[in-house]
C-alpha cells in the first residue's frame, strides 16, 4: 500500500455498518479520526434534550440554516447508557433509525461526537446535487453556486443535506486541523454527490472507501471464494458486529431482524442473499448490502483499533410498518468494556482492501511483464524535442451543426507571456464566440454546454495558474471531461496555452455526467473542474438509454486511487526497472479508462490516444502501450460472459420501496468491449490507436490514456493498410455516433510536403466516413497530431496537437495522425 499524507478526518456516522466500516479503512491508510458527526431527526423529547446541549456561543459558531435556532454540540461526557428508541425519519439521504444509540459511539470509539437535528427534506431529488445560493457562502469554498430558482428550489425550502454544512463548520472550528470527511456510500450516486458537494464547499477531502466495492476485485485473502456478499464477508473477517434493525423489502422476513449480518457463521448473510434473490439474481450485489433501503443495520462492535468498548442491547421489540416493513425498538443499550484477548492486536491487519487490478488486467500485466522483447537495443534512440519554439501559427477553427459545435485552437499570445494571463484572454475570447456566433438553439448556448476540453500547455508548471481561471467557466455539477498535456517547445512562439472545446447543443437533461470526487479503491478522484465522463446522445430528442451516443472520457494517468499517488512497483530486494514501472502504470491507467467506461455503459471504443512523456525509450513504450491496448480489445475478459448487473426491483419494491433510481449507479461489471454490437466485424480488428509523444503530463506521469467511447447496439468497422500516399485508415460507423476515422501518415524522409499529406488525409477520412454513412449532409471535426509545423493556414483543418512524435499500430512511427469524427447535420 502506497505511503500517503495523513488526513485528519471527520467521520460521518449513522450507526449503520457502512459508515462505521469506512472509518476502519481510514485507519488502515494511516489517517486520523478527529471527530464523529451525526444528524438526527428533530425532536423535543427528553432523549434529544439530553443529547443536544451547548452554549449560545457555540451556536453562533455555526449559524443554522434559514434562521432556525439549533444547537451543535459535542457530548460533554462519555455516555454509557441511552433511553429507548424513538421513531425514525424517512429520508433519502440519512439513516435515522437507531439514532438513540448514536451517543454511545463517543464512549465506544473514544472519539468526540457532534450532533445536530436534520432540517428540511429531499427538496432536490436530482441525482447530482446543485448548490443552493447562500449569501454567506464565499466563492472560494462554494463552487457551482447558482440561483435557487434554477435548481428548482424556492427561497423558503431547504434541502436536508444543507443541515450538514453548519455542523461540519462547527466541528472544523473546534478542530482546525480537520481536512477530510468520510462516508459510507457504496453504490448511491445520490448520497455520494451530496457529500462531495458539501466537502468541496468546505475545502475537505471526501473519502468513500466503499464506493463500487461490490464490483472491485476481492481482497487476495478472499480471491478464491468470490461472493455477492463480499463486503459483508470482509466485515465479518475483521470481527465487526452489525445487527439488522429495519427491513423494507418483500424478499426479507421479520426473522432476520436483529440478526448479525456480519456474523462469523454467515447464517444471516445466507438468509439475506436467499431472500433477496428470490425475485431474480441480477443485481443482488447492491441489494444484499441494503443499498436500496432493503434493510438498515446498527454497528455494535469491531476491531480494537477503532472499538475501545462495545455496545450491548438488553432487549428489542419488533414493530410492523406499512407495506410489510418492520423494525426493532431498542431497549436498554449501553457501553461495556471489551474482554482482553491474549496476544490480540488492534485488528487493523484483518481489515482487507480490494486488489488493485481486475482479473483481466492482472492477466495482461503478467503476460507483458513476462515478455522480454520490449527493450531491444535498436529501439532505444532518443526522440528529443526540438531546440526552441516553433516559428508557425495555429489558427482557431470552428465546426458547427444542429447538434454539436467544436471550437479549436483558442490562444491569446497577444497578451504576452504567462499561461495564466493567456488563459484569462482565452476565456474572454471563448465567451465572445459563444455570445456572438452561437448557433440557434431553444435555450441558447453557454459554457455549461461544453462536454469535453483539450488543454495544451507549454509547461506543466503552469497548470495551477490556469486551472483557477478555467474553473471559472463552469458553474453547474458535472463540468466537462478533459485531457491536459504539456507540449513544450512544440507549441508556436509566444503561445503558452491552447484550448479546444466540444459542445453538445441538446438539452442538459439528455446528458449524463460522472464526477466522482471521493477517494476510493475504484478509480482516481476527479477533484476540481472536470468530470470522469460526459455522455451525450447524437441528436436532439434522442435518449442515451434507447438510442445510444458518445461518451467523452477524461485523460487517465496511473494514480493509485486510494492514495492519489503515481503507482509503481515496490522496491524490495532488487532495484525495479523502467520497464516494470511503465508497464504497471500503462495497465493501471488503462484500467481506470475501462472502469469509467463500464459505469458509463460504453460498448466499444472508437479509438484511443496514449500520450507518452519525455524522450527516453519512446519506441519501446509505444509498443508496450499498443500491445496492452490490443490484448484488452481482442482477448475475452472475465466480464464478457456476465450479464448487466444493474440492481433489479421486485414487485414489493415497486409498490412500497424507496425511489430506488435515486440510489443506484450503473453496473461496473458490464462487458467491455461488447463484441455483440458488431454487424460484420472482422475478428482480427481492434479499435484504432495512436501513441503521441509530448513534453510533460500531469503529476509527472509517464503515460496518459484518452479514449472516446460509444454506446451503441449496432456498428461496423473497416480497416485499410498502406493506401495510396502512405496512409492507413480505420473507420467505425453506427447510428448512435455517426462515423469515426483514424488515418495514419507513414513517415517518409524529410516530409517536406507534410501539410499537403495532412490535408489529403483529412479529406480521405471525411470521404470514407461519408461513404459508409451514405448520402447526406455531415458535420466533420478533425484532430491532427503533427510532429512538424504546418506552414500555411490551419484554421480550416481542425484541432491541432503539436507533438514530438506519433506512433500507430505495432509501434510504427508516423509523420502525423488524423482523427475525423462526422455526424449527420
Amino acid at each position: 500500500m502506497a505511503q500517503q499524507q495523513q488526513l485528519h478526518v471527520i467521520a460521518l456516522i449513522s450507526g449503520g455498518k457502512d459508515s462505521i466500516y469506512s472509518i476502519l479503512h481510514c485507519l488502515k491508510h494511516g489517517h486520523k479520526i478527529i471527530a464523529l458527526a451525526n444528524l438526527h431527526p428533530p425532536s423535543t423529547t427528553r432523549t434529544a434534550k439530553k443529547i443536544a446541549h451547548s452554549t449560545s456561543s457555540e451556536a453562533q459558531l455555526s449559524p443554522p440554516p434559514s434562521g432556525k435556532t439549533t444547537n451543535y454540540s459535542e457530548l460533554s461526557d462519555h455516555q454509557d447508557e441511552v433511553e429507548d428508541e424513538e421513531e425514525d425519519l424517512e429520508s433519502y439521504m440519512y439513516q435515522t433509525i437507531g439514532h438513540s444509540i448514536i451517543p454511545l459511539y463517543q464512549s465506544a470509539l473514544d472519539i468526540p461526537l457532534y450532533r445536530a437535528p436534520i432540517y428540511g427534506t429531499a427538496v432536490n431529488t436530482a441525482r447530482d446535487y446543485q448548490t443552493p445560493h447562500h449569501p454567506e457562502e464565499g466563492q472560494p469554498n462554494a463552487p457551482n453556486i447558482i440561483a435557487s430558482s434554477e435548481a428548482g428550489q424556492s427561497e423558503e425550502e431547504e434541502d436536508e443535506i444543507e443541515s450538514l454544512i453548519p455542523l461540519l463548520r462547527h466541528i472544523m472550528a473546534r478542530h482546525p486541523t480537520a481536512n477530510a470527511v468520510s462516508a459510507g456510500a457504496i453504490l448511491s450516486t445520490y448520497q455520494r454527490t451530496r457529500i462531495e458537494n458539501v466537502a468541496a464547499r468546505l475545502d475537505l477531502v471526501s473519502l468513500a472507501w466503499l464506493w463500487m466495492y461490490p464490483y472491485l476485485p476481492p481482497p487476495a485473502e478472499r480471491a478464491s471464494s468470490p461472493t455477492v456478499a463480499g463486503l459483508l464477508e470482509d466485515m465479518a473477517a475483521c470481527g465487526c458486529e452489525a445487527r439488522i434493525i429495519k427491513i423494507a423489502s418483500g424478499g426479507l422476513d421479520v426473522d432476520v431482524l436483529w440478526g448479525d449480518v456480519a456474523g462469523s457463521n454467515g447464517a444471516v448473510r445466507r438468509q439475506v442473499i436467499k431472500g433477496l434473490s428470490r425475485f431474480g439474481g441480477e443485481g443482488v450485489e447492491g441489494a444484499v448490502l441494503g443499498e436500496g433501503g432493503e434493510y438498515e443495520s446498527l454497528a455494535l462492535d469491531g476491531p480494537r483499533a477503532l472499538w475501545k468498548r462495545r455496545i450491548v442491547v438488553e432487549d428489542v421489540d419488533t414493530r410492523s410498518g406499512e407495506g410489510g416493513a418492520a423494525s426493532v425498538r431498542i431497549k436498554g443499550a449501553k457501553c461495556v468494556d471489551k474482554e482482553d484477548a491474549e496476544g490480540a492486536g488492534d485488528g487493523l491487519e484483518s481489515v482487507k482492501v480490494p486488489q488493485m487490478f481486475d482479473p483481466e488486467f492482472k492477466t495482461v500485466l503478467g503476460e507483458v511483464l513476462d515478455d522480454k522483447g520490449y527493450d531491444s537495443a535498436e529501439e532505444q534512440q532518443r526522440t528529443s524535442p526540438g531546440e526552441g519554439s516553433q516559428d508557425w501559427s495555429i489558427e482557431a477553427a470552428q465546426v458547427s451543426g444542429n447538434d454539436g459545435w467544436t471550437i479549436s485552437n483558442i490562444s491569446a499570445p497577444e497578451i504576452g507571456p504567462g499561461a495564466g494571463k493567456q488563459m484569462e484572454g482565452i476565456v474572454r475570447k471563448l465567451e465572445d464566440i459563444l455570445h456572438s456566433q452561437k448557433p440557434k438553439t431553444e435555450d441558447g448556448v453557454s459554457t455549461s454546454d461544453i462536454v469535453f476540453t483539450t488543454i495544451l500547455l507549454r509547461s506543466m508548471k503552469d497548470f495551477a495558474s490556469i486551472n483557477k481561471v478555467y474553473a471559472s467557466l463552469f458553474k453547474r455539477p458535472n463540468p466537462p471531461a478533459r485531457v491536459t498535456v504539456a507540449c513544450g517547445n512544440s507549441l508556436p512562439n509566444g503561445v503558452d496555452i491552447l484550448l479546444s472545446v466540444v459542445l453538445d447543443l441538446g438539452p442538459h437533461s439528455s446528458r449524463q455526467g460522472l464526477h466522482v470526487q471521493s477517494r476510493s479503491y475504484w478509480a482516481p478522484a476527479n477533484i476540481g473542474p472536470y468530470s470522469q465522463a460526459i455522455s451525450v446522445p447524437l441528436k436532439q430528442g434522442a435518449r442515451l438509454e434507447q438510442d445510444g451516443g458518445l461518451v467523452y472520457i477524461a485523460g487517465q494517468i496511473p494514480l493509485e486511487p486510494s492514495s492519489m499517488d503515481i503507482a509503481c512497483f515496490p522496491n524490495l530486494d532488487q532495484r525495479r526497472t523502467w520497464f516494470e514501472d511503465f508497464t504497471l502504470q500503462t495497465v493501471l491507467s488503462l484500467q481506470h479508462l475501462w472502469r469509467i467506461g463500464r459505469v458509463t455503459e460504453v460498448d466499444w471504443w472508437l479509438g484511443a490516444v496514449a500520450f507518452l512523456a519525455g524522450n527516453e525509450r519512446i519506441p519501446s513504450k509505444a509498443r508496450i502501450a499498443y500491445d496492452i491496448w490490443k490484448r484488452m480489445n481482442t482477448a475475452p475478459t472475465v466480464s464478457d460472459e456476465e450479464e448487466d448487473k444493474a440492481p433489479a426491483l421486485d414487485a414489493w419494491d415497486i409498490k412500497y420501496g424507496r425511489q430506488y433510481e435515486l440510489q443506484t449507479t450503473p453496473s461496473a461489471g458490464r462487458s467491455l468491449p461488447n463484441f455483440e454490437v458488431f454487424d460484420d466485424r472482422d475478428g482480427t480488428l481492434i479499435p484504432p490507436f495512436f501513441a503521441v509523444q509530448v513534453d510533460e503530463l500531469p503529476r509527472d506521469s509517464a503515460i496518459e490514456w484518452q479514449g472516446l467511447g460509444v454506446r451503441s447496439s449496432s456498428l461496423r468497422m473497416q480497416e485499410e493498410n498502406e493506401m495510396i500516399d502512405g496512409m492507413w485508415s480505420s473507420c467505425s460507423t453506427g447510428a448512435a455516433f455517426g462515423a469515426s476515422c483514424y488515418v495514419g501518415l507513414k513517415e517518409e524522409g524529410s516530409d517536406h510536403d507534410l501539410e499537403r499529406r495532412v490535408r489529403k488525409a483529412v479529406e480521405v477520412a471525411k470521404q470514407k466516413a461519408m461513404d459508409q454513412m451514405g448520402a447526406g449532409e455531415y458535420q466533420c471535426h478533425a484532430v491532427i497530431y503533427t510532429r512538424k509545423p504546418l506552414a500555411h493556414r490551419t484554421g480550416n483543418l481542425g484541432q491541432i496537437v503539436p507533438c514530438v512524435s506519433v506512433w500507430s499500430l505495432g509501434a510504427r512511427r508516423l509523420a502525423a495522425g488524423v482523427i475525423v469524427h462526422c455526424r449527420p447535420v
